[in-house]
């Protein structure tokens, strides 16, 4: 399927080609991805192409700028496998500060994505993942936590459901004022909150139930959008849309959790894919026994999250893709490529699902290098059997990824990918500590 010189295509200047390139934006059946030193030269009709460049090239494949997965907690266990289905870019959104910012420096040295950052979850006083966030007392507590989040080198900032609705907007603002987003996880004080501080990213769809349902929702989560009842609400639905699209904010709705959520209450659980790419221990804090109730509640919820995020679409509401891995047991990698499934089913064409994982997100989080592939992007690219373009498939046949301008091999990343079967083999991650205290009795 790839055809190229004996020498290395990854030394020195080269170029890519398949049957089709999609460059982010549009789709080229008559140009090559030219690489040099890491950085995308530019496209290049394949008539233009000097004699004497090496051509590195796909039949039967489609070109795709490197997946951005932006919604995710990283574990080292789950950087190969990342790689290995072409997310060459994911974002951390909650960790331990000091360590998650030691592994950015490390993820160039190592078969893993890029790794973004945006800090610890800034909680209220008392936070509901203590591993991984930084409890906030005061307001002006609140205001620091963000200075100093920045000042130590996140990519941005994570608000929790326990900081209050009135301490957001100054949290934000200052957020703003040093040039970076604000994304929140919200909670009961409901959605409105949210959008009249200014934030810009909100997860999961929370906090909508408690604006839809004012008179108090359904007990339960978010497996409460399976109540029966939800279908009553669908002009609230509109309501609360109208608004989201005039606030101007951007939904992260991570539907692969809530996919995961039916699937690990099944009788035959998330299945044998998703088992090949989670550890052991990590499915088994994560599973929660066969309860067929409450798998098809779950899988209601999922579908009124799916038809909430059409309402977003319809609007033209940014929607981007993110995946909450390793929540559910989401097998990293492969998730990304569920999400855009479920995003498809909602109301994207595959070609819009695409871009939610890369020029769009990458545009969202201001770095014009990641998500597309044209002069002066970082080389990151996917080489994918087949037309995802026509569909997104269930499974992809990654054929070959680059990053940095460098070539990995899909299974021999797999192989890379150590099968965590304990403690000491996961190691100190602080989701390994967080989960612990969640799920060990």
């Amino acid at each position: 399927m790839i055809t190229e010189p004996a020498n290395n295509p990854s030394a020195g200047r080269f170029a890519c080609t398949a049957d089709r390139i999609f460059d982010g934006h549009q789709v080229h059946t008559d140009r090559a991805v030219v690489v040099d030193g890491g950085v995308i030269i530019d496209l290049v009709l394949l008539t233009a192409l000097p004699a004497n460049l090496t051509v590195v090239s796909g039949a039967g494949c489609t070109i795709i700028p490197g997946l951005i997965d932006a919604h995710m907690h990283f574990m080292r266990w789950q950087g190969p496998a990342y790689l290995a289905y072409g997310v060459t870019t994911v974002r951390d959104t909650g960790n331990n500060l000091p360590w998650i910012l030691d592994r950015r420096r490390e993820a160039s040295d190592r078969p893993w994505p890029r790794l973004l950052s945006l800090g610890p979850i800034l909680d209220g006083p008392k936070p509901f993942h203590p591993a991984v966030s930084r409890g906030c007392k005061t307001p002006a507590d609140g205001v620091d936590a963000v200075r100093e989040t920045l000042d130590a080198g996140a990519d941005g900032i994570k608000l929790y459901v326990g900081l209050p609705a009135d301490w957001l907007p100054s949290m934000v603002r200052h957020c703003h004022a040093r040039g970076f987003k604000a994304s929140i996880h919200c909670g009961g004080s409901g959605l409105r909150a949210v959008l009249r501080s200014g934030v810009d990213e909100f997860f999961h769809h929370d906090g909508v139930l408690a604006d839809i349902w004012p008179g108090g929702h359904p007990p339960g989560w978010l497996d409460a959008w399976g109540d029966r009842g939800m279908g009553a609400t669908r002009d609230a639905q509109r309501h609360l849309a109208d608004e989201i699209r005039a606030a101007g904010i951007t939904a992260t709705p991570t539907l692969a959790y809530w996919d995961s959520q039916w699937r690990i209450r099944r009788p035959e659980g998330h299945g044998a894919e998703a088992a090949a790419l989670v550890p052991p221990l990590i499915a088994k804090w994560q599973s929660t026994g066969p309860d067929p109730a409450a798998s098809d509640r779950w899988r209601r919820a999922l579908d009124a999250a799916r038809r909430f995020t059409g309402l977003l679409l319809e609007r033209e509401v940014p929607v981007l893709a993110g995946t909450d891995v390793p929540c559910g047991a989401v097998p990293p990698g492969l998730s990304l490529w569920h999400e855009l499934r479920l995003l498809n089913e909602a109301g994207m064409s595959p070609a819009q699902a695409l871009r939610a994982a890369t020029v769009d997100v990458a545009t969202f989080m201001r770095r014009p290098d990641l998500g597309r592939l044209g002069s002066g992007a970082a080389a990151d690219l996917v080489v994918v059997h087949g037309n995802p373009l026509a569909a997104i498939p269930h499974s992809p046949d990654i054929v070959r990824v680059m990053r940095n301008g460098v070539w990995h091999e899909p299974a021999t990343l797999l192989t890379q990918m150590e099968r965590m079967e304990d403690h000491a083999s996961l190691g100190a991650d602080p989701w390994t500590r967080q989960f612990e205290r969640h799920y060990q009795p």
